[in-house]
């Protein structure tokens, strides 16, 4: 018995010895849970910094060492011997040297990956002859007290060691190609895959192993039996091993949640950070004495100020950089009741300039710790600020002119009126007002209108002592303040009136509008007061029935206001709201003043409109005309009598002595430029059946003076429609023959002052006969309007005049009696000619 190596001479009294598989089933069961344990702590191994690996590789290794070592021992231990048998405890330890290498060589394997393939091979050899090696050092632990000794059957050994290689190899490679498996239902594949193979391949070498050791015998041995001793210690290791392999797993896997734990808060924190310095706000992190510890780069931006010269300063200290609007002490105290402060501020960036911010500040507590500190975000609110100044700035301002508007008008009034309560010092509300604006506008177009206002506007600037102290209340109304005047009515009076004379002086006259010169009158009423006794509207409302008054006049003179203005103002809207009431209450009558020819004979007739007023019985037109155009109720009236003209000449046309007669109708200016006026007359015609021949619209020659085209456009197509045009009033304005002859004309009236002065003025008579020539020559017919008295009739007789008009034949007259009178008329005119034709 003296060769460790079993030959061919030995190999009949050699005795192979038999394992218990359930034991070494249970024993590759908990060697899957310690490289499944092992597994898992390369892994962690792999991702963990160099300094942090000396925790975690004794561990892994040693507990795959166990894992190892268990299946060895368990299988020795567990074996039936013959006989009996000790172990020496020295080789026992030190078989365990060879399962700590190959753990130590599993673990590097795993936290080196990137190794090449030559590198794993040569690991895995290692580790395949290391296990090899623990196997027969715990084999040869055992001591045989009968006549034998154990051996190792070469051929077996061979076979065992060839498989011990090559198992380890494909351990070790399957490290390598298993790295990128998934994690599926929180299992980590990788480990449950690497477990099994690694379990399998030990307990296939402990196998081959064990089958290569035989038991020499000098004489026949006894039936073989087990140590209920050495199954307790198996059973004792196995324990101890699981044991362990589940504590150093749960160390693994609390890591594991620690780690995802630290590593979710720093990608909250990184992601947090990232979005902090992605802001447009500022944002600095503050310490619990408010001292800056941290701020993004907006922060910086803002201020102008590096990041590193901002650390340890206090936010409430930074007056060079920010301007709170509150005291310190308040800031402080908000912090400490409410644990937030907001608040606007100034910024001085770096650079000089300064605008305006909002700063919030709120106290944060970190969870889990006793920790304060403070968030602040400093927002730049200069484009909210430019925002809300033009929005009040166009609150308190006119959008064309940029003058003040009513509103601010109202507050500056206000802050005279509490002065002058202080001073006694009258102020002077003055109302400014273009005269026929929307003339203006209709005829040269709105543009045009916006030019003359700005025109106006800015000769008003030069007047006011400061900006707000002019204003545009309306369209084509301003108003101007001045303060400051004495206190001694009298005197106020007096520069009152200075300065507004002045000041119409230079509003009124030509403007230089686009390349035109435009004629504007402007009128102007004032009030002076001091003083709260009155209101702002009050003051208004006084203000305007002084401008109105001179408006009325119209001779471009100031008004200052009077008391009696209130009465007059009262009347007149009396008036305005009744003469509403007699256009819609037909209140309205038609009379006709009669036309004839030299023989009296009836040629036709004016209309004229009166108001059957309930109480105060016929009203004549110069009552209530000129305050029927300047409300526009002159259009209303104006239809009416359109209407009225019409039908009477449709229904003349069922007689034969008035088919023939005329009726002329006065057009007011706003009437005629009224848009869709000539559509009017067409419509009129066309529904009341009346001969458009014998209507005659009567047009001042004032409007025939101003701007041509419009002017001639409406008369053609007037014209077009058959309509009789006649120019009223004839030789008060300055037509001349060349104008006229492009306008298209049928009758010129002869204005009645050149009438009633064609007995007493020597040069009436030279004027007359002038117009009568150039309607002559023009072929016009001519009407003499306002002939009263029988010298004025012949005179005119004497000049060519042929049609004639006035008091000396008929006043305007009701319908019934217009109608007797052309009856009678004519009967005297076939009985007494007033001349021969």
């Amino acid at each position: 018995m003296s060769s460790l190596f079993i030959t061919s001479p030995h190999t009949a009294l050699a005795v192979q010895l038999e394992q218990i598989n359930g034991v070494t089933l249970l024993a590759c069961l908990i060697t899957f849970m310690a490289v499944y344990t092992g597994t898992a702590v390369g892994e962690r191994l792999s991702t963990t910094r160099l300094y942090q690996r000396r925790r975690w590789w004794p561990g892994g290794a040693l507990v795959i060492a166990l894992g190892a070592w268990n299946m060895c021992l368990t299988g020795m231990l567990t074996s039936a011997w013959p006989f009996a048998v000790e172990y020496r405890p020295q080789l026992v330890l030190a078989s365990l040297v060879p399962a700590i290498t190959a753990g130590l060589i599993y673990q590097y394997s795993m936290a080196r990956p990137g190794k090449s393939v030559l590198w794993r091979s040569l690991a895995g050899l290692a580790f395949g002859l290391a296990v090899l090696a623990m196997h027969y050092l715990g084999q040869f632990s055992i001591s045989i007290e009968a006549p034998a000794e154990l051996a190792i059957a070469t051929t077996n050994a061979s076979l065992a060691m060839g498989v011990a290689l090559v198992l380890g190899m494909s351990i070790i490679h399957s490290l390598h190609y298993t790295r990128s498996l998934p994690i599926i239902g929180g299992i980590r594949s990788r480990s449950l895959i690497m477990g099994s193979i690694a379990a399998i391949a030990l307990g296939i070498i402990h196998v081959t192993a064990a089958s290569s050791v035989r038991v020499l015998a000098d004489a026949p041995l006894g039936t073989p039996s087990t140590n209920d001793i050495s199954s307790l210690l198996s059973v004792l290791l196995s324990a101890t091993t699981a044991i362990f392999a589940v504590g150093m797993l749960s160390s693994v896997l609390f890591d594991r949640y620690q780690l995802s734990s630290v590593q979710r808060d720093q990608a909250s924190r990184t992601q947090l950070i990232d979005i902090i310095e992605s802001m447009h706000d500022g944002v600095a992190l503050l310490d619990h004495k408010a001292r800056l510890v941290m701020c993004n780069h907006a922060f910086e931006a803002l201020t102008g100020v590096r990041h590193s010269d901002l650390l340890g300063l206090s936010m409430l200290s930074l007056s060079r950089v920010l301007r709170f609007s509150h005291h310190r002490s308040e800031v402080l105290r908000s912090l400490r009741e409410h644990n937030a402060w907001l608040g606007d501020v100034e910024v001085r960036h770096r650079l000089g300039h300064r605008f305006p911010a909002h700063l919030s500040i709120n106290r944060v507590r970190a969870r889990g710790t006793a920790a304060e500190h403070f968030v602040a975000t400093l927002t730049d609110t200069s484009a909210h600020y430019d925002a809300q100044r033009q929005i009040r700035h166009q609150a308190y301002h006119d959008a064309l002119t940029g003058l003040p508007n009513r509103r601010a008008l109202k507050e500056r009034i206000h802050a005279l009126q509490e002065a002058s309560n202080d001073n006694q010092h009258h102020v002077m509300l003055m109302l400014v007002d273009i005269d026929s604006f929307k003339t203006i506008n209709d005829r040269y177009g709105q543009a045009m209108g916006d030019r003359l206002l700005k025109a106006v506007s800015d000769r008003l600037r030069s007047w006011a002592r400061e900006s707000a102290d002019l204003a545009r209340l309306s369209s084509n109304e301003f108003a101007l303040l001045y303060g400051g005047l004495s206190s001694e009515p009298a005197k106020a009076e007096a520069v009152a009136l200075d300065k507004t004379t002045r000041l119409l002086e230079a509003l009124n006259g030509d403007y230089a509008l686009a390349g035109q010169r435009l004629s504007c009158r402007i009128s102007a009423g004032y009030l002076l007061y001091y003083g709260r006794d009155l209101g702002v509207d009050e003051l208004l409302k006084r203000a305007g029935l002084a401008l109105l008054e001179s408006k009325c006049e119209g001779d471009q003179r100031p008004r200052a206001f009077e008391s009696c203005m209130v009465d007059r103002l009262n009347a007149r809207l009396r008036m305005e709201r009744q003469l509403h009431e007699a256009i819609h209450g037909e209140q309205l009558r038609i009379h006709i003043q009669p036309q004839v020819d030299t023989r009296r004979r009836m040629m036709g007739g004016e209309a004229l409109v009166r108001w059957q007023h309930p109480e105060r019985g016929i009203i004549a037109p110069n009552a209530f005309i000129r305050l029927a155009e300047e409300t526009g109720q002159i259009i209303e009236i104006g239809h009416w009598m359109l209407n009225q003209v019409c039908s009477l000449l449709a229904d003349w046309q069922h007689h034969p002595q008035r088919r023939n007669w005329h009726l002329s109708l006065n057009v007011s200016v706003r009437e005629f430029q009224h848009l869709g006026f000539v559509e009017r007359v067409e419509q009129v015609l066309t529904d009341s059946g009346a001969p458009a021949g014998r209507l005659t619209l009567e047009l001042t020659e004032s409007l025939m003076l101003e701007d041509s085209w419009p002017v001639i456009d409406t008369l053609s197509r007037l014209r077009k429609l058959g309509v009789r045009l006649a120019i009223d009033d004839f030789g008060t304005g300055y037509s001349s023959l060349a104008y006229l002859k492009r306008l298209p004309l049928d009758v010129l009236k002869i204005d009645v002052s050149f009438v009633h002065d064609l007995t007493e003025d020597p040069q009436a008579a030279p004027i007359a006969q002038t117009i009568i020539a150039l309607a002559q020559t023009l072929q016009l017919d001519v009407i003499a309007e306002g002939v009263e008295t029988l010298p004025q009739q012949q005179r005119l007789i004497e000049l060519g005049c042929s049609q004639f008009q006035g008091f000396f034949y008929a006043p305007a007259l009701p319908l019934g009696r217009f109608l007797s009178f052309a009856e009678s008329a004519d009967q005297q005119a076939c009985e007494n000619p007033l001349s021969q034709p």
